[in-house]
């Protein structure tokens, strides 16, 4: 049976760098702080800045808070595929088998009720675009060295900054 469980130190590597490019890909790489490949659990590998947990502000309009609540959700949502498409597609070579996909669709049902308090079919339209387009990312040649590399990287670095990350992907924008 499939699981999302890191199978080694270099399936791990995998998993942090597509959580790194899906990050850039979701213009979030302003709440990155760091990775660290030793982290005491895989939760904290990739560590967020604290804008990334919105808790609320006073100061904010609802409508406000309410896209940010859903920035933060596609953003959380895309790094959760991206580390499994890169592991899969970048590192194994195959395609993501559908019992992960699966459970990947039923994490972003119950987060999007939970977070952002969106339909069904909300949901759905935006897994599948999501989904389908970082499927054919990670299916680029390009972006798959990039991936190697950046993997290769971190495998050595076991600890890098947010600028590290920004300076070692910066190629992706020339995609």
């Amino acid at each position: 049976m499939e699981s999302f469980k890191y199978k080694d130190e270099t399936d791990r590597s995998y998993g942090a760098t597509g959580m790194a490019i899906g990050l850039l890909i979701f213009d979030g790489e302003d709440m990155l702080a760091s990775i660290d490949l030793d982290a005491s659990c895989d939760d904290e590998m990739v560590a967020m800045s604290p804008d990334f947990y919105f808790a609320g502000n006073p100061g904010v309009s609802a409508k406000a808070a309410w896209n940010q609540m859903l920035k933060n959700y596609n953003i959380g949502l895309g790094m959760l595929m991206s580390n499994l498409l890169c592991r899969h597609l970048v590192n194994g070579n195959r395609s993501l088998p559908s019992q992960l996909r699966s459970m990947l669709h039923d994490i972003a049902m119950e987060e999007g009720h939970e977070a952002c308090s969106l339909d069904d079919d909300e949901i759905d339209r935006l897994f599948d675009k999501n989904f389908n387009y970082l499927t054919k990312v990670f299916s680029h040649h390009g972006v798959q060295t990039v991936a190697h590399d950046f993997a290769s990287f971190l495998l050595s670095k076991r600890s890098i900054s947010r600028l590290d990350v920004l300076e070692q992907l910066a190629s992706l924008r020339m995609l």
